[in-house]
């Protein structure tokens, strides 16, 4: 197992089912020539199979960031048994940025006689962990996680509407990601708290992850300038799993900070 998905397993170990799982929001349509206004909808869900709707995950964090920089929600949304559905109105021209932005969380780990392996409380921080633990507890680490998921939709010509926040772990494209395309190299930017970050572990898997015997993922890790380059063979659907932990010093919360981002983008043809 991959340190990318060991960590992953970990972070989320005591989260919900839909926590557990590669998260994504797939659109209908990447990018949409028209003269008008024009709809698109997109899946929103978890899986343990890129692509293969499991686990739906609810639109109340769905944000819509226009071409403009204005937020707005979806136009309406749907939470089946397996995915949730939202619809998206394309208004404007330029670059749409969707996302799943969340909180925090933070996870204490530990190990104690008796039991094998690590132990996790979950929503506990070190300012709280003490009346938490067991007696006995050792090897005490908190860990503060944060996972965005995202991805861009363009209506016409593209802008760069990126959106950045300086906090955590995110993603810059460099190649803006209307313009990603089979067999040309692609340039991606990972920040953590607004700075280029070196050694962040990435994976990028192709649709259709079912029908192979092998995942075949691409791993990639960031350069000192915290970017990532690839060409990829095949024009389709992709997501990318990108991860990072650091340790913290003097932080009254947490020892370890951690941030994942699920991108999921299309490769055209060429």
């Amino acid at each position: 197992m991959s340190k990318l998905k060991l960590f992953a397993m970990l972070a989320f170990t005591m989260a919900t089912s839909a926590q557990a799982h590669d998260r994504w929001i797939l659109p209908t349509h990447f990018s949409v020539s028209a003269e008008d206004k024009v709809w698109i909808m997109a899946d929103v869900t978890a899986s343990n199979e890129t692509f293969n709707v499991d686990k739906p995950m609810g639109s109340d964090r769905f944000t819509i960031i226009k071409p403009n920089g204005e937020r707005s929600r979806p136009s309406s949304s749907y939470r089946g048994h397996r995915k949730s559905v939202v619809d998206i109105h394309l208004t404007e021209e330029g670059t749409y940025k969707l996302y799943l932005d969340s909180n925090v969380s933070y996870w204490t780990s530990y190990e104690i006689s008796g039991k094998e392996g690590t132990q996790w409380l979950r929503n506990v921080s070190k300012a709280n962990r003490a009346d938490k633990l067991p007696k006995g507890a050792k090897n005490v680490t908190t860990l503060a996680s944060q996972a965005q998921v995202m991805t861009f939709v363009t209506l016409n010509a593209p802008n760069d509407n990126y959106s950045l926040t300086n906090n955590g772990l995110e993603l810059k494209p460099i190649t803006h990601p209307s313009d990603i395309a089979q067999n040309e190299k692609a340039q991606l930017q990972l920040l953590f708290n607004g700075k280029p970050q070196q050694g962040v572990e990435v994976e990028i898997i192709k649709d259709g992850a079912r029908y192979r015997n092998d995942l075949n993922a691409l791993k990639v890790v960031s350069d000192n300038n915290g970017e990532i380059s690839f060409t990829l063979a095949d024009a389709g659907r992709y997501l990318l799993v990108a991860e990072f932990k650091k340790s913290l010093t003097h932080d009254a919360l947490a020892d370890e900070m951690g941030g994942q981002i699920f991108f999921t983008f299309e490769a055209v043809l060429n």
